[in-house]
């Protein structure tokens, strides 16, 4: 006769015991008990390191997710686009209207007021004299002769105007009696005096002032798309006071977006209304 001397399993110790009448015992009870606890234990190893199935994806509902991500992406991108690219242009606008009130103050501290720089009208020399007061306080990459023969404007560029209409190249930004500027960030700049009067200097009537000593144009990425007023062009008017944007109330939509930058500083975004809003 063997007798067994197991030690029991701690998890055997989980399992029940036999009740008595169903192959109870008394004397070799241990014995069988053990023999039981091992056979038992067998069982719980087998069950443990049974694989059990987990869930998983199917490759359709895979290609579905990845379809819906898809969708979603294609309707909101554009518009963060968009939203961004409008910003960018909006932080343009406001810097290019401190640099360019930073550079008359400053060049009035060595030159006197404005009002006493005593420019010609619209003329190559009366517009070179005014770059030369600025130019110490603006950062250009590159200088453009008034023919435009430095190229810093592309003539091959369509201009439009906000509402679709072409702009008048020769007469805005390719004629003669301009100054034309690539500045370090490559922004385009090109700027005249006044073409009011040929003897009185800050005469320009324009808008809601009288007092224009000239104007400039400025397009935050040069000769980039999309080159439309109110979208990448902007102007500002100079005065004895200082810079101001353009007070033509033209900015909207269906309009020409001469006053757009007023538009941009005041509101600080390019939420154009569609039509001319009423007074």
């Amino acid at each position: 006769h063997l007798s067994w001397h197991l030690t029991p399993h701690p998890v055997a110790a989980l399992l029940p015991s036999p009740a008595r009448g169903e192959g109870a015992c008394h004397n070799n009870c241990g014995n069988t008990q053990s023999l039981i606890n091992v056979k038992n234990l067998k069982t719980y190893r087998l069950n443990v390191l049974t694989t059990s199935k987990k869930a998983a994806f199917t490759l359709a509902e895979i290609l579905i997710t990845l379809g819906v991500i898809g969708i979603v992406a294609a309707m909101t991108i554009p518009t963060l686009i968009n939203n961004y690219q409008e910003k960018v242009t909006v932080t343009k606008v406001k810097k290019m209207y401190s640099t360019l009130n930073q550079a008359v103050k400053l060049a009035e501290v060595d030159n006197g007021p404005v009002s006493t720089w005593d420019l010609p009208q619209m003329t190559t020399g009366g517009s070179q004299k005014l770059y030369s007061y600025l130019k110490p306080y603006l950062k250009v990459a590159k200088e453009c002769v008034e023919d435009n023969s430095g190229n810093c404007l592309d003539m091959s560029v369509t201009r439009t105007l906000l509402n679709g209409t072409a702009w008048q190249s020769s007469l805005y930004y390719g004629g003669s009696g301009y100054v034309r500027v690539i500045l370090a960030d490559g922004s385009l700049l090109w700027f005249r005096t006044n073409v009011e009067d040929t003897a009185k200097f800050c005469y320009e009537v324009d808008g809601d002032y009288s007092d224009i000593c000239g104007v400039f144009f400025y397009d935050v990425n040069g000769n980039s798309a999309p080159n439309t007023l109110a979208k990448d062009a902007f102007i500002y008017q100079l005065r004895p006071s200082g810079v101001y944007p353009t007070s033509n109330s033209t900015c909207y939509l269906n309009g020409g977006g001469w006053s757009c930058s007023k538009w941009i500083l005041e509101n600080d975004n390019m939420d154009y209304p569609a039509t001319k809003p009423t007074k």
